[in-house]
């Protein structure tokens, strides 16, 4: 797992007791004010020492205005997804510490995107890079020049790579590796990868809990929906851990102590290759098994929808909605379109927990746009929903003949499939939707920046000590 690292616990410092035994009722006055006086002065510094390693914000507070310096930290990275491209840079601060290694604050961000995504330009390298490098320049005012020697500069290539061919991969990987070696940044032999499952979904998961202040706390499972792939991520105890592989375990660091999490990430389950491949079963199903057609016909899309464009993987596709009996209910639309996308899902996993994620649940990306494209939360500010309110809009949805939202049928059903029938989360089970939190992009990104800035602080004071 990239740039993770087991930390040791913090100290568990507690107070000894002072037990007091009974005395008869001639002791002396003086002695008893003198042991109540110690049972004050040890609760007290007891509290002392658990808010010093707390790190509240108030002691740091305090700090700042007796005049103590801020450390600050940049880091920037890419991330090269399946439909589009982003840069994320980051300005972290170093809050005063006492007691134990302290956490990051996250002071400022920047975020721009540009599509389509680096994998469109697999007969391209070098342009493909350039698209990296404009992304890059749109964020060199968030660090100062003469920080960029030491700012970490990471480049991340999501499932729109790893679905390519070797070769092609790999050199659209080589040309951005020297392109921004030009750039002034730290850039070592691996700040461009193609990234693994596993750490996208730990790094989102770093990222939910991190805005949430709750790394120290009870965390939240983290499903994350791309293009491509889908992850998803949280917490297990102890006695949880038999029931997962072991491949998809990982102890991670989190606050003063490390924790185990299950991640696993599904390929061709993100949404846009989900959508691609139920339009591509039921071809199938119809007799149709021409690799090199771009026509389809699906019963997830509303009749009065002829031919309509959709590119995917940089090729044109043509649907149309499959004919319907006249008069058919709405509940019948819908059963008939989550036939066939639960096969696709079931079809495609390569692995099902037996459980619904652990704790509060966290949904990103597609997730929220698809919620937000019904209207089942606000478009800026997001909102909770369910299973059971996805599959509500589905029932309008797939019996509403919206030519400006053609997808929105088979979209929302596969919502409810990849929740429900991969997951197994109940109907009415909370799911909580972020594009936002604080003003702070949820993505990944975040999540790689605090585990590698973190990294190279403790690396840089052991050398210190060394």
């Amino acid at each position: 797992m990239s740039n993770l690292r087991q930390r040791k616990l913090k100290d568990d410092t507690s107070a000894s007791h002072i037990n007091v035994r009974s005395r008869s009722h001639k002791q002396p006055r003086r002695l008893k004010k003198v042991f109540i006086f110690l049972i004050v002065l040890a609760l007290c510094v007891t509290y002392f020492l658990g808010m010093l390693a707390g790190q509240t914000q108030w002691f740091d507070g305090l700090a700042k205005s007796l005049g103590y310096e801020s450390v600050y930290h940049h880091a920037i990275i890419i991330d090269a997804g399946s439909s589009g491209s982003r840069v994320l840079a980051y300005k972290f601060r170093v809050p005063f510490t006492v007691f134990g290694q302290a956490n990051l604050d996250l002071v400022d961000e920047y975020f721009e995107q540009s599509k389509p995504g680096l994998s469109s330009f697999a007969d391209d390298p070098e342009k493909g890079a350039q698209t990296i490098v404009n992304l890059i320049k749109k964020a060199e005012f968030m660090t100062p020049a003469e920080k960029r020697r030491g700012t970490p500069l990471l480049v991340r290539a999501t499932a729109g790579l790893r679905l390519l061919p070797r070769d092609r991969a790999h050199a659209l990987v080589a040309a951005v590796a020297r392109a921004i070696a030009q750039l002034g940044y730290d850039v070592s032999p691996n700040s461009v990868e193609i990234m693994d499952g596993a750490d996208e979904g730990i790094f989102i998961w770093y990222t939910v809990n991190l805005l949430h202040s709750l790394i120290n706390g009870e965390t939240m499972a983290a499903l994350d929906l791309g293009g491509a792939s889908t992850q998803i991520t949280y917490q297990l105890s102890e006695a949880d851990t038999a029931l997962f592989p072991a491949a998809d375990q990982y102890v991670v660091p989190a606050g003063g102590e490390n924790i185990t999490l299950y991640t696993h990430s599904y390929l061709n389950l993100g949404l846009l290759a989900a959508r691609y491949g139920v339009f591509k079963l039921e071809a199938a199903d119809n007799n149709n098994n021409n690799n090199n057609t771009n026509e389809f016909t699906s019963v997830c899309v509303d009749p009065i929808v002829q031919r309509e464009p959709w590119t995917y993987a940089n090729k044109q596709y043509f649907i149309s909605g499959a004919p319907r009996p006249e008069g058919m209910k709405r509940d019948a639309v819908y059963a008939r379109c989550h036939a066939v996308v639960r096969r696709y899902v079931l079809a495609t996993l390569d692995w099902q927990p037996k459980e619904a994620p652990r704790g509060a649940v966290a949904a990103m990306s597609y997730f929220y746009d698809v919620a937000a494209d019904a209207g089942l939360i606000d478009v800026m500010r997001g909102g909770q929903t369910s299973v059971a309110q996805y599959r509500s809009s589905a029932l309008r949805a797939c019996s509403a003949s919206n030519v400006e939202q053609p997808w929105a049928c088979a979209d929302l059903v596969y919502a409810v499939a990849l929740l429900q029938d991969a997951y197994k989360m109940r109907d009415h089970e909370p799911v909580s939707l972020f594009k936002k939190v604080n003003g702070h992009e949820v993505s990944w990104a975040l999540g790689l920046a605090y585990t590698n800035v973190m990294n190279r602080i403790a690396a840089a004071a052991a050398a210190a000590t060394a």
